[in-house]
């Protein structure tokens, strides 16, 4: 018996929750790198923050006199 015949002999819930469950296999195995990706883009909010900041603080102590 191949797995098709099996999946589409079982009954509908039985294929849904096969189907959900390696939907839910996948997302999990995506989440790693989402991860990664996410601490990277704070780590560049954080870091656009503190020039904004030095720039900021530049700006005021030279009077507004910047070019």
């Amino acid at each position: 018996m191949t797995r098709q015949y099996d999946d589409w002999s079982a009954p509908f819930a039985v294929r849904n929750l096969r189907y959900l469950r390696e939907e839910l296999a996948e997302v999990e195995r995506m989440i790693p790198e989402a991860r990664r990706r996410y601490i990277a883009l704070i780590t560049e909010r954080e870091a656009l923050k503190h020039a904004i900041r030095d720039n900021e603080r530049y700006v005021r102590e030279k009077g507004g006199d910047v070019t």
